[in-house]
């Protein structure tokens, strides 16, 4: 039997709800309805049952369902003996990651990483998408964080790990500080600050206005985030950035947000890493904490 049916079969078994076991495992609902289907195929008997709306286990589906709670509390306890045995581990990680990533997500994560592992140095390089992409094709790093949609070279593996909404900034005395939504017109006025071209972070922006019919109202590019921060602070223009890069402002009140009627845009994160390189079981720990980290995002 294939673990990943299991896994979806016993999250759907504990929570009777196709909606919950959905939101859990971060996939649709008709996703879940059609590996529940193929797993009941492939077993040759029904596992649920509906009487009324209730969704309930069928006498098979409880048999099965008392093993794979077997199955998961073991494979949960080997994690944790294993994460107890790398504890110790002494190594040095090498990560790659494009700016809105490694500036703004992955410290969080590797000081979490580094109270679990402290005998681990984890040394984090930032660049942009085409430098980042490099680093991990000539080895140089052992993973990769990057931000945006882009084709990858044939080399790489590529994983989605989640997404951030973009959000409109603007200061805290600027007319617009007190909306939630507005009208797409109601920027007519308005001036942009945007991410220097050289940038995945630039193309959904520029895509963004474009969309807005708001090109022509770009009036400052600058070459970092922070510096879209402080422009805006400074009330030089409001922008729009992946909501990660200003949860700190938008907490301390410095910045304010806004989004669009019937609008919403996202900014895409994917691990990268070579296919032909050994990672280490530091390095693996690391990617799985990412992974795990990563996951908040997706809510």
């Amino acid at each position: 039997m294939n673990l990943n049916y299991l896994k979806l079969f016993n999250t759907l078994a504990t929570e009777l709800s196709f909606s919950k076991a959905a939101s859990l495992l971060y996939i649709s609902q008709p996703a879940v309805s059609i590996q529940i289907k193929k797993l009941e195929e492939d077993l040759g008997f029904k596992l649920f049952d509906r009487v009324g709306k209730q969704l309930q286990l069928t006498e098979n589906g409880e048999t099965l369902y008392q093993y794979t709670k077997k199955i998961f509390e073991l494979i949960d306890e080997a994690d944790i003996v294993l994460t107890n045995k790398y504890s110790n581990l002494r190594d040095i990680v090498e990560i790659g990651a494009s700016n809105t990533p490694g500036t703004y997500i992955l410290p969080r994560i590797l000081h979490k990483f580094s109270e679990a592992f402290p005998g681990v140095v984890a040394n984090l390089h930032i660049g942009n998408t085409y430098e980042v992409e490099k680093m991990v094709l000539e080895n140089r790093v052992d993973f990769a964080i990057k931000g945006g949609d882009v084709m990858y070279n044939s080399k790489l593996y590529v994983e989605w790990l989640a997404e951030d909404e973009v959000i409109f900034i603007t200061s805290p005395n600027s007319c617009l500080a007190e909306c939630e939504y507005i009208e797409a017109n109601e920027l007519s006025n308005q001036k942009f600050v945007v991410h220097e071209k050289n940038s995945r972070l630039y193309n959904l922006v520029h895509h963004i206005l474009e969309d807005l019919g708001l090109l022509d109202n770009i009036t400052m590019t600058v070459g970092h985030v922070d510096a879209i921060k402080q422009a805006v602070r400074l009330e030089l223009g409001i922008a729009a950035v992946p909501i990660s890069t200003v949860e700190d402002e938008l907490k301390a009140g410095t910045l304010c947000q806004f989004r669009i009627k019937d609008k919403s845009w996202f900014y895409p994160y994917n691990l990268v890493y070579n296919k032909e390189r050994h990672r280490s079981p530091a390095s693996r720990r690391l990617m799985e904490l990412v992974r795990e980290r990563m996951k908040e995002k997706r809510k």
